[in-house]
């Protein structure tokens, strides 16, 4: 038995507002104008409190920011004053300010609609009491006035200081002659809120449609002026109790017709001073469009509707072949399971045409949400409905391909799905005729299929399925989908003309007839075919494009989050590539979570060499008016600041930090190569010129970007010594040819900076300057690491640099000791141990022979030189002299031969056998020969006579497992590392 006969169909169910069907179905004054509702220069419906509580769904957006407000106005709680409003056109803005003018103005009437009970409700909870006390409403409807000129409505004012103060004060001009005389300052703001003597709600709705001609040559002197105002304006009503000030102004990139120069920087500081003093929130969610049409459109139903036993339906005919081949094939969300719930939410319409229209056309820039969907819509149901009254087929849910281009194809192709664009809504035009159906269902490709297939027999138990496939497939075809694709699988086709009265195979064979009829070399002629090599085959209609059309429905699907990650792949790419003299680069990507700790975001960083750390722009910015976060987190990474990390290297690290106006540029950048590379996808592979073009500006975006991106890091910053405290030095470049991500320009600037050394520029002069200011003497180690730690130091290209300059300072006046307070003899920098802690570098002694006192000095046991020191034994507190040749650094025996000798040469023995096979007799012996004159060196009855001083052993030996004997054991008792691998042998 089919579902209409056991379940109501929708259109018996809900009842189509009268304004609906008195309009045909236009639904006319879909925008709605706070100022026709306020000023009341045009009859409007709802400038009537019930009637705007009728058709305005209590979303929970809405409700909540509503009950803000009204908490503010009707209690003497000092929350937020400051609403900002910056959806896109069509995001319901108008219509929430329009509420909000019903709420303050009748409240009594407001709050007895089932929306003005919900937010009592809201703003009531913890025990608050509301009591607006009947407040004042100062309505600004900024695009009903333009600058320096008066109107009727706001008497003479002519600007928007002037205005808000005629409207607070109801035009009296004794009262406004006296403000406007105290001058546009916070505190005549204050004042005069304080004088209303009741609370006050200030609605200034779309502030840019004012800004724009504001900006022109013959007012734009005065822009700072109204500035000024709003600035003060905005810091007034957060000091006055029971005032609130909500402003709608469209985010810039959301404003279909863009601004000038001077128009986005008045924006931007508007934007900053909200930021400051308020928040901005959205007045609905994409999941709220169902409710919101369905209210628009019907009227208000008290019982229960059927859509829960409609969706138990649907889910009992797709057993069988439809849930196998179709619905599974959907994806999460789309398929059989949860869909009587998902109906529920979208009664009358199906959850996968809400989903196409909530998920993929509202991504379209100038899709104007609610209010292009209403249109749609609108003229949908009223199609529907005539038609079930007059005892036709209809559907039973109302889904994708139902939307019946004989009336609402100028509805669909006007919405801004196209951005406007004259060539593709003709091209559109002409498919929709051509190919569907023409506006008298008497021609069209799918009209012909179905009379086709009617002779056939195929029967699908609706009038014109191939329409309704073809219209779904038009409808999936207008923009892109995820990931650059366009049109429609073959599942989501068939799903398109599913019906709850399918049961069985036989409809699904019918559904097949028509999938193939349509997808035939004779079928769509607008077809196209795309089959991807690990991907369900894809079906599209098109029409012939220029570049510039692909290219600008393709920038209206490219997400945000996917330029920034372009444009920080491009950074992490540019750096890594150019270190230049840096030992290391070191890219830090923003954290995942909010609740990263520092310590784990920059876990990487800390370590003894030069680097150039990278920061990810989508987390760390400067010079945005709003960057103490990232100077503080950047500070933190220097171990100052009240978040300081512990490091042990930070003087040896240089930060490159992105620019927030450059980056926003970059990611404009990233945008256009994101773009070109989802046209690419869709140009087919026959379409040569088109390719080589494409892949032309593909390649110009995409050198384009890189040179955005190396603009963008202007910034740099590291740690300084200022007298006795350490500071954080934040620079940037000024040249556009230099760039942080480029480890030779920033290299370059240190040096300029007095921070860095030029390869073979540190002078042994300024060396043994830096090493006077110890109080004691270094060892190499120590004096090595000054370079790392110690931001007096200069950061030097490489260790050899080092090693270098401490030779230079021993051929002049210095000298390496040993733990006996012997010099020893260094006759090159590369007989230098750099990293030894054996001996220390201090200033030369005055040989004994010179000393007047050499005798005395000897009979002391002390070292002449300054900065030596010893033990209170006598002996110096290192370990021994292990790398150099030392000058008497044996103690002499008074019976032996007292003969001056000569320095003492050291050498290193490096032998080195690598995988040498021992599994024949003669090999091992050999190396048993090795270990037996390594044993005799190293034996402990005859050590005392040798000077060996250090041992360097690495062994690997690979054998059977337990054959080892006691070579872990005996390692281990001697603090050895020992490793043990499996092995394939």
């Amino acid at each position: 038995m089919s579902a209409q006969k056991t379940v109501p169909h929708w259109a018996d169910v809900l009842a189509l507002r009268p304004e609906v069907r008195a309009s045909d179905g236009s639904v006319g004054e879909l925008q709605m104008s706070l100022h026709k509702a306020v000023y009341q220069t045009t009859d409007v419906p709802y400038r009537k409190v019930n009637y705007y509580g009728e058709i305005t769904e209590p979303t929970p957006n809405l409700v909540g920011f509503f009950a803000r407000v009204a908490r503010r106005l009707g209690t003497d709680d000092m929350g937020t004053a400051l609403f900002h409003l910056d959806q896109g056109m069509g995001g319901g803005k108008s219509h929430a300010l329009v509420g909000l003018y019903h709420m303050a103005n009748t409240p009594a009437e407001f709050f007895a609609t089932e929306l003005g009970q919900a937010v009592r409700e809201e703003g009531e909870q913890g025990g608050v009491s509301l009591d607006l006390k009947s407040p004042k409403v100062v309505t600004l409807t900024a695009d009903n006035f333009s600058p320096g000129r008066p109107t009727e409505v706001f008497g003479p004012a002519v600007n928007l200081f002037e205005r808000f103060i005629w409207a607070l004060v109801d035009g009296n001009m004794d009262r406004y002659k006296h403000y406007v005389g105290m001058g546009p300052n916070k505190d005549t703001i204050r004042t005069a809120l304080s004088d209303a003597h009741r609370p006050v709600l200030v609605l200034l709705d779309e502030l840019m449609d004012y800004v724009l001609p504001l900006s022109a040559p013959k007012y734009v002197e005065t822009m700072p002026d109204e500035q000024a105002f709003l600035s003060a304006l905005m810091d007034a009503c957060d000091d006055i109790p029971r005032v609130a000030f909500v402003l709608v102004m469209i985010r810039s990139e959301r404003d279909e017709r863009g601004y000038n120069l001077a128009a986005q920087d008045f924006r931007q500081f508007v934007a900053d001073r909200v930021v400051r003093n308020g928040i901005t929130i959205p007045v609905n969610e994409p999941q709220d469009f169902s409710s919101i049409i369905r209210r628009r459109l019907f009227q208000t139903v008290t019982n229960d509707l059927p859509s829960l036993d409609l969706g138990r339906s649907y889910v009992r005919a797709a057993a069988g072949p439809y849930t196998t081949k179709v619905f599974d094939k959907l994806g999460a969300n789309r398929g059989v399971a949860g869909f009587p719930e998902r109906v529920e939410k979208s009664y009358p319409f199906h959850p996968e045409l809400m989903r196409l229209v909530q998920d993929e056309w509202s991504l379209v820039q100038g899709f104007q949400e609610v209010r292009s969907t209403v249109a749609i819509f609108a003229r949908t149901a009223m199609h529907w409905v005539d038609e079930h009254k007059a005892g036709r087929w209809s559907p039973t849910l109302v889904g994708v391909g139902d939307i019946p281009l004989t009336v609402a194809l100028e509805q669909v192709l006007s919405s801004g799905l196209l951005m406007g664009n004259d060539r593709a809504v003709q091209g559109w035009r002409a498919v929709a005729g051509t190919d569907i159906t023409s506006s008298d269902k008497s021609h069209g490709r799918a009209v012909a299929v179905d009379t086709e297939l009617r002779n056939l027999g195929v029967e699908s138990r609706q009038p014109a399925p191939a329409v309704r496939m073809a219209t779904a497939l038009m409808c999936y075809s207008l923009v892109g989908r995820a990931q650059g694709r366009r049109g429609a699988t073959k599942a989501e086709l068939l799903a398109s003309i599913f019906e709850p009265s399918f049961f069985g195979a036989s409809e699904f064979n019918a559904a097949e007839e028509v999938f193939n009829a349509l997808t035939a070399e004779e079928g769509l002629g607008a077809l196209s075919t795309d089959t991807p090599a690990n991907a369900a085959a894809r079906y599209s209609l098109s029409i012939k494009q220029n570049l510039r059309m692909y290219f600008t429905a393709a920038k209206a699907v490219v997400q945000r989050t996917e330029q920034e990650s372009l444009l920080w792949n491009e950074a992490q790419k540019i750096a890594q590539n150019s270190k230049g003299p840096f030992e290391q680069v070191i890219t830090v990507n923003r954290p995942h979570g909010d609740d990263a700790q520092l310590s784990e975001i920059f876990a990487d960083v800390d370590s003894n060499a030069t680097r150039l750390v990278v920061l990810d722009p989508r987390r760390w910015t400067l010079l945005n008016g709003r960057d103490n976060s990232s100077r503080t987190e950047i500070s933190a990474l220097f171990g100052l600041g009240p978040q300081a990390l512990t490091v042990d290297n930070a003087a040896s690290c240089i930060v490159a930090c992105v620019n927030t106006q450059q980056r926003d540029h970059a990611r404009k950048r990233a945008w256009e190569v994101l773009a070109w590379r989802h046209v690419l996808q869709q140009i087919s592979d026959d379409a040569e010129d088109d390719l080589v073009q494409a892949r032309s500006k593909l390649s110009a975006a995409e050198t384009k970007l890189k040179e955005a991106v190396l603009k963008a890091y202007r910034h740099y910053a590291y740690l300084l010594r200022v007298g006795e405290e350490l500071v954080v030095e934040f620079k940037r470049f000024e040249d556009d040819g230099k760039t942080a991500l480029h480890g030779q320009a920033v290299w370059d600037q240190l040096v300029e900076n007095g921070r860095a050394t030029r390869r073979g520029g540190l002078g042994h002069e300024y060396l043994a300057a830096l090493l006077q200011n110890f109080d004691r003497s270094l060892t190499p180690r120590e004096v090595v690491q000054a370079f790392y730690k110690n931001p007096a130091f200069p950061l030097v290209t490489s260790i050899d640099e080092i090693r270098h300059v401490i030779f230079e300072l021993i051929e002049n006046g210095w000298e390496l000791v040993d733990s006996s307070g012997s010099a020893l003899s260094v006759q090159s920098p590369g007989q230098i141990q750099i990293n030894s802690i054996s001996v220390t570098l201090q200033p030369r002694s005055v040989p004994a022979s010179d000393s007047p006192n050499a005798g005395e000095e000897r009979d002391a046991g002390t070292n002449s030189a300054g900065g030596g020191k010893q033990s209170p034994s006598g002996a110096s507190s290192g370990q021994g002299a292990d790398e150099y040749g030392s000058a008497g650094s044996q103690p002499s025996d008074s019976s032996e031969d007292d003969t001056p000798q000569g320095p003492k040469v050291y050498k290193r023995y490096m032998l080195e056998l690598a995988n040498r096979s021992i599994t024949s007799h003669e090999k091992r012996e050999q190396i048993w020969q090795l270990l037996r004159e390594l044993a005799k060196a190293l034996d402990p009855a005859f050590f005392s006579e040798q000077d060996h001083q250090l041992i360097d052993l690495k062994v690997t030996l690979t054998t059977a497992e337990g054959d080892e004997g006691r070579i872990v054991s005996k390692g281990q008792e001697i603090g050895a590392r020992v490793v043990i691998e499996e092995d394939d042998f």
